[in-house]
Order: C-alpha cells, then sequence, then structure tokens
C-alpha cells in the first residue's frame, strides 16, 4: 500500500466531509512521486492496475454517514507488485474513517457522554470503543515518546488534532512506528511508501 499524507495540513477538516477529503486526495495524488514500497524502484513507471470499492463510515454534522468509495490499485513495473493507494482518511484494513474515531476518542475523553451513550450516539460496540482507546494510548505513547506522554493527558493530545498542532505530522507517526495512526498492528505489512 501507498499511504498519502498530504491534505490534513491544507484543509480544515472538521468542516469537509471524509468523502471529499478522500477525493480531493485521490485528484491530487501523483503516483510518479511515490517509490514503490516493496522494491523501492524510484520514480517507477506506475501502471493503473485495478480498483476496489470500499466502505467508509463517517460521523458528519450529527449523524452516522457510510460512503462506498473507490481504491485505486497501482502496479510497479519493476516487481510487478500492486499497491492500493490510501490517503490519510482512510485506516488501512477498517471501514471507520480517521475522523470518526477521532470524534470517538474526542467524546470519551471530554467525558460529556457515557460509554454507553457514546456508543449509541456512534453506534459502536463497548469493546470496539475500549479496544480504540487502548490502541489510541499505545499509539500517543509511541507518537509523543515515554517521558512526553506521563505528561501529556490524552485530552490534550486529542484536543491537539482540532487545534492543527498534531496534523500536520500524521506521516511522521507512519515512519516513526510502520503502521498508521489507529491502525491495529496485527494487518501491518513489512513494506509501506510515503512521499519523499
Amino acid at each position: 500500500m501507498i499511504r498519502v499524507f498530504e491534505l490534513f495540513r491544507k484543509f480544515n477538516f472538521k468542516n469537509i466531509s471524509a468523502k471529499d477529503l478522500f477525493l480531493k486526495s485521490m485528484a491530487e495524488f501523483n503516483p510518479y512521486e511515490h517509490k514503490c514500497p516493496l522494491c523501492g524502484t524510484k520514480h517507477p513507471d506506475w501502471e493503473k492496475h485495478a480498483a476496489y470499492e470500499r466502505y467508509l463510515i463517517s460521523f458528519e454534522n450529527g449523524h452516522i454517514v457510510t460512503y462506498v468509495i473507490t481504491v485505486i490499485r497501482y502496479r510497479c513495473p519493476s516487481c510487478r507488485h500492486t499497491h492500493a493507494i490510501l490517503p490519510e482518511c482512510l485506516i488501512p484494513y477498517r471501514s471507520y474513517s480517521f475522523l470518526f474515531i477521532l470524534a470517538v476518542m474526542q467524546d470519551y475523553y471530554t467525558r460529556s457522554l457515557t460509554v454507553v451513550d457514546i456508543c449509541n450516539k456512534y453506534d459502536i460496540s463497548i469493546s470496539t470503543l475500549y479496544s480504540w482507546k487502548e490502541l489510541f494510548q499505545k499509539h500517543k505513547k509511541i507518537w509523543l515518546g515515554l517521558l512526553n506522554d506521563t505528561i501529556t493527558s490524552s485530552l490534550e493530545f486529542m484536543n491537539s488534532f482540532f487545534a492543527g498542532e498534531i496534523q500536520y505530522v500524521l506521516k511522521d507517526f507512519f515512519l516513526i512506528a510502520a503502521i498508521s495512526f489507529m491502525q491495529g498492528s496485527y494487518h501491518t505489512k513489512k513494506a509501506h511508501s510515503v512521499p519523499p
């Protein structure tokens, strides 16, 4: 897969739909700026290979919205492997958008609703909420490092996403952890690519 980290620094993602973020990112995507994540060929002459549809679940204007989006796959001419193009609004192997999970975590850490109310609002199970919380805390620790994690509350960290302080470095987390923020580690592959 080729991860694309470009859009959050350009748009106020609180005022744009997850589908629009996806479409804008794909419209701006230039495959020739990416090396092959498997063989490392720089600037390969990518071939458009195939496409597949997947769900993208978001929470917008107080409602759960489910989109069907089309993910494009490119083939590297050197190694012949195919790679899906996944912008930052998508979390690999999950239907829920990055923004959906951030909204759930924000409600959880602001303590504005009970756990049951959060689960009802977002139509998720309690076990899903707690697995996201565990993953969020784990990734927060990786991102901030042990010392900063200790002195930064989860709510402060969460609020920084919406304040525009951290959104610029989703790519940095990907480079440090070799997975996307809020991506479960059990689905990781050994080859990833980000823009140079």
